[in-house]
């Protein structure tokens, strides 16, 4: 909140003991943000890729691309966090971290949540097309 400014008339709810807004709340502040140009303030977890893993080093310059639905993208992430460069994509470990990682949840959206995401990753999905799954 603090990032988008004064102009923000937000405020979090509390009701669950911390700060919490909820999602169309949460991409309106967003969406400030980004059209003032602060995006790139953003902490590493909400960073455009464009603006962070990509920034100095272009996506064709990397081994891979993936989305994380991609095949293996969880085992290549795990080889990469854990430093094991002899890991197999196979392995055991792998497989418990996809089990463990593999939590999905529908999520509906509005029409103008939906415009907000389109706005605000368009560069992103620019850059990134054509490594995305068809």
């Amino acid at each position: 909140l603090k990032l988008a400014g004064p102009s923000s008339s937000m405020t979090a709810r509390t009701d669950k003991g911390f700060p919490c807004l909820d999602l169309s709340d949460y991409l309106a502040v967003l969406s400030q943000i980004h059209a003032q140009g602060r995006e790139g303030l953003l902490n590493e977890h909400f960073l455009p890729q464009h603006l962070g893993c990509f920034k100095d080093v272009p996506p064709s310059m990397w081994t891979v691309v993936t989305t994380i639905s991609g095949p293996n993208a969880l085992c290549s992430l795990k080889s990469v966090v854990s430093k094991s460069a002899n890991m197999s994509n196979t392995d055991d470990g792998c497989q418990i971290m996809i089990k463990a990682h593999n939590y999905t949840r529908n999520v509906d959206l509005s029409r103008a949540d939906e415009d907000i995401l389109d706005r605000i990753t368009i560069k992103e999905y620019e850059m990134l097309r054509k490594y995305l799954d068809a």
